[in-house]
C-alpha cells in the first residue's frame, strides 16, 4: 500500500500480543499494518538456531506454566507439539542440596499466613510484620531469592497479594514447545501473511500524533504511516524510557506507565561436553540456590548437554553493564559451588554459551512485568483507550491471570482486537 494509505489499524510490535491482534483483524478483512523495530518477529520469544549448539536453545520465553487455555489451542490449531516438563526441584542453600518437597516449616508458616491475607502490601512490607528479619533471615532470603527469581519482582514494591495464588502453585505441570516457541510465531505470522496485513520489520517508531481525526505514526527512517486505529504492544520497559513520544502528551497512561512493575533478567545458556550433573541428582530439573547466578535447569531431552542460568529482578539490573565475560566468570564459579566441583574442569568441560541480558535489548529493555501495589489501577487505565484511537496492549496491561507470560500477551491482544473489530465494523 501507498504512503497516503489510511489503514483500519495499526499495530506497533510483532510480540504475542501485537501478531495475535494483527491475525484476529485481517481475518474479519480490515486492513492493518505491523511495524517492527527488530529485524524478526517475536519480541520476548526469541529460539536460537545456531549449529554451534547442538539443538534449538530459547534466549526468551520458554516455559509453558500450565494448560493455559490460549496458548494450547493456538499450538493445537497448528499442530505443534510440545511435552511436559521433567525433573526434580531442588534448593541448594550454603552447598546442601535440598529436595524442594522436603520444605522447612519456616516457608510451610509463611505460605500458610499469605494463604489468609486479605489486605494488600509490598512482599517487604509483608515480612516485616509477620517474620521480622532479625527472627527469619533464612525465609527472608527464600523469599526475596524466590520473588526476583520467579517474578523479576522488587520486594520492596511488589504486592504481595499478587503472588498469593501463584506462589501457591509451583508444583503444577510445565511444558516446552517441541524445537522451540519461535514456531508458534511462526504460525501467526504464516496466518498474517496470507489475510490483509502488511509487516515492516527495522522500522522503529518515535512518534505517535493523535490530534487529528487520523493518526499519524512517525518512524525513526522519516516514513509516516496513517491508521484510524493504534495498539501499542511494546514492553513496558520501552514505554517506561519514553522512547515513543505521545502527542498530544499521555497523562493518566503515562502515570499508569510508570507505576507498574518491570523486572530485568539474564539468561545464561551454557553447552557442556558432558552432562556432569547428573553424577549428583540423575533426575535434576531446576536448581534453586542462594549463588550469583541462583538459578538453573536442564533440559527434558535425555540427549540435551545444556545448562540454562538465570537470575532476576534488582540483581539482573545491577548487572546491566558488566560485559559477558563477568557474567560467564560469575557463572562458573556459582555452578563449581553448587556442584562442588573446580571452575578449571567447568572450562574444559564447556562447549559453546551464549549470554542474553534483556536490559540490554535496546526494543525490549527488561524481562516482564510484576504487580505493585498500584498495579490494578494502573492496568485498568490502560485498558481505556486514549480518545478512541491509542490502545494498550501485551503481558503487562492483562488483567486476568497468567502474569507476566505468552498466555497474558496472546489474551491480551485477543481481547482487545475482538473489541475492535467490533468498533471498526460499527464505524
Amino acid at each position: 500500500m501507498n504512503s497516503e494509505t489510511i489503514y483500519d489499524c495499526l499495530v506497533i510490535g510483532a510480540g504475542a500480543a501485537g501478531l495475535i491482534a494483527m491475525r484476529n483483524l485481517s481475518d474479519a478483512g480490515k486492513t492493518v499494518c505491523m511495524l517492527e523495530a527488530a529485524g524478526i518477529a517475536g519480541g520476548r520469544i526469541v529460539t536460537i538456531r545456531d549449529n554451534r549448539f547442538n539443538e534449538p536453545v530459547e534466549a526468551g520465553a520458554e516455559f509453558i506454566h500450565g494448560k493455559l487455555p490460549l496458548t494450547m489451542k493456538l499450538l493445537d490449531e497448528a499442530n505443534i507439539a510440545y511435552q511436559e516438563v521433567t525433573g526434580n526441584m531442588i534448593r541448594v542453600q550454603n552447598g546442601e542440596w535440598q529436595e524442594e518437597i522436603e520444605e522447612d516449616d519456616q516457608w510451610e508458616n509463611f505460605m500458610q499466613k499469605l494463604g489468609g491475607l486479605k489486605t494488600d502490601m509490598t512482599i517487604s512490607q509483608f515480612l516485616e510484620k509477620y517474620f521480622p528479619l532479625n527472627e527469619n533471615a533464612n525465609l527472608f532470603k527464600k523469599v526475596k531469592n524466590f520473588a526476583e527469581g520467579f517474578d523479576l519482582a522488587d520486594i520492596n514494591k511488589a504486592s504481595i497479594l499478587s503472588v498469593q495464588k501463584e506462589w501457591a502453585q509451583t508444583n503444577e505441570q510445565q511444558f516446552r514447545v517441541t524445537d522451540g516457541y519461535i514456531k508458534l510465531v511462526k504460525y501467526l505470522l504464516d496466518k498474517i501473511k496470507s489475510g490483509n496485513g502488511d509487516i515492516h520489520y527495522n522500522t522503529c517508531v518515535e512518534k505517535i500524533d493523535y490530534s487529528n481525526e487520523v493518526v499519524n505514526i512517525y518512524t525513526r527512517d522519516n516514513k509516516i504511516f496513517k491508521a484510524k486505529k493504534v495498539i501499542v504492544t511494546v514492553s513496558s520497559g520501552v514505554l517506561k524510557s519514553g522512547d515513543i513520544e505521545f502527542i498530544p502528551s499521555l497523562q493518566q497512561h503515562a502515570d499508569a506507565i510508570q507505576k507498574h512493575g518491570f523486572g530485568s533478567v539474564i539468561k545464561v545458556l551454557m553447552q557442556f561436553k558432558t552432562r556432569f550433573w547428573k553424577k549428583d541428582n540423575a533426575d535434576t530439573g531446576f536448581l534453586l540456590s542462594d549463588e550469583k547466578i541462583p538459578t538453573w535447569w536442564t533440559q527434558s531431552d535425555e540427549k540435551s548437554k545444556l545448562l540454562t542460568g538465570w537470575v532476576g529482578g534488582p540483581p539482573a539490573e545491577n548487572e546491566l553493564n558488566k560485559p559477558d565475560e563477568e557474567i560467564l566468570k560469575a557463572s562458573l564459579k556459582s555452578l563449581s559451588s553448587i556442584f562442588k566441583c573446580q571452575e578449571n574442569f567447568l572450562k574444559q568441560q564447556l562447549d559453546h554459551y551464549s549470554i542474553i541480558n534483556w536490559n540490554n535489548q535496546p526494543y525490549i529493555k527488561g524481562g516482564y512485568s510484576y504487580d505493585t501495589l498500584d498495579s490494578s489501577n494502573a492496568k485498568k487505565i490502560l485498558a481505556t483507550p486514549v480518545d478512541d484511537k491509542i490502545y494498550f496492549a501485551g503481558e503487562a496491561t492483562f488483567e486476568g491471570e497468567f502474569r507476566g507470560t505468552v498466555e497474558a500477551a496472546l489474551q491480551s491482544g485477543h481481547l482487545l482486537a475482538m473489541k475492535l473489530r467490533k468498533k471498526l465494523a460499527d464505524s
